[in-house]
């Protein structure tokens, strides 16, 4: 019996090196590609039907074609993860010394234009499932979560990749919970309204990186706190008049009250795996992101638009779905931005 199974575990062991040894060949060509695609030339990702299909590599399959931004291939850091149960998060933020955020040397005020702005180069540089999933095991430890469930966290950037945060430095990276107040789809929210401030010019990259590295909750209420509402109109001050008399019984129509502008919100009106739809404020810009039970964002053709609201108000998206994709429960989030205003609404689906 102890024979058998030796064999066994040999076989197995040695199918698994050359597997892994694969892996990372495959991964330095794909690195070498990359390094030597010229700006402007599109890039799609293909799965071997032959070989096993992980669900990240199936989804950005279906991405389609992306045009490639003024992309460098980030170094790979020389940082390491904490020790064991050296680091303590505190509410929703992580240990300043063991996780202070790194930046991708690459994007910087210059550059946003041809890097951080341009659609589809977040997933151009997002680090593999398997190198983010490993680093998430060895942050847990390091943050005393060694007994809960991985499940529960995400593996997350500080500074966000749409941000010019380092992709695969770990002191950008921690355990995050999905949950609670102060957690990764309130980051979320946050990471993509500073984007399109810093995008926009309304805000400049360092300040945003420098704040979402000491304290994202706090840059979340300013969020909150400083997307401008839209202010009622009034009617200008009159005179005091004569007291009326018996015949004036009909109101003037200048006398009517003022009436509010329309305030901008957001409400999810279905959300199920492959299509997503909200209603906001006619001419509002829009956009939706999917992720995945996985914990990735999807990259599926059909998500990547940036749609206007009809008159009616309604706004919709539909996208590729794969079989591949892990199941469990995923958020949708759409956000929509009018006359400066940026309100955003998430609802969950489900990946049988």
């Amino acid at each position: 019996m102890s024979d058998s199974v030796g064999a066994a575990y040999r076989e197995w062991k040695g199918k698994r090196a050359d597997r892994v040894a694969g892996d990372h060949l495959a991964a330095a060509f794909a690195r070498g590609v990359l390094a030597a695609t010229p700006e402007g030339v599109s890039l799609r990702w293909v799965v071997d039907d032959g070989e096993d299909r992980c669900p990240d590599c199936d989804d950005n399959a279906l991405g389609g074609p992306t045009a490639m931004a003024a992309l460098a291939v980030v170094p790979i850091p020389t940082a390491t993860v904490p020790p064991p149960n050296s680091c303590s998060s505190a509410s929703g933020l992580p240990d300043r010394a063991c996780t202070p955020g790194a930046t991708n040397p690459d994007v910087t005020q210059a550059t946003v234009s041809i890097t951080i702005c341009v659609p589809g180069y977040v997933a151009q540089i997002r680090p593999a499932a398997t190198y983010t999933n490993s680093l998430k095991v060895d942050h847990m430890r390091a943050y005393g979560y060694a007994d809960q469930a991985p499940g529960d966290f995400e593996e997350d950037h500080l500074i966000a990749l749409e941000l010019g945060g380092h992709p695969r430095d770990p002191r950008n990276l921690w355990p995050e919970r999905l949950t609670g107040g102060s957690g990764a789809l309130q980051k979320d929210r946050v990471e993509n309204w500073a984007h399109d401030e810093v995008c926009a010019g309304r805000m400049q990259l360092a300040d945003a990186q420098r704040r979402m590295a000491e304290n994202w909750i706090a840059l979340y209420n300013a969020m909150l706190a400083g997307v401008a509402t839209a202010q009622p109109t009034t009617a200008p001050t009159l005179a005091p008049a004569a007291l009326p008399t018996a015949a004036a019984t009909t109101p003037s129509p200048a006398a009517a009250s003022p009436t509010l502008a329309p305030v901008l919100s957001v409400l999810i009106s279905a959300s199920r795996y492959g299509l997503v739809s909200a209603t906001t404020l006619a001419g509002a810009s829009c956009n939706a992101k999917a992720r995945l039970p996985s914990g990735n964002i999807s990259s599926a053709q059909g998500l990547v638009p940036t749609k206007l609201a009809i008159a009616s108000g309604a706004v919709s998206w539909s996208y590729n779905t794969s079989t591949q994709t892990t199941p469990g429960t995923g958020t949708h989030t759409v956000t929509c931005v009018l006359d400066g205003v940026t309100r955003n609404a998430s609802a969950s689906f489900s990946v049988p």
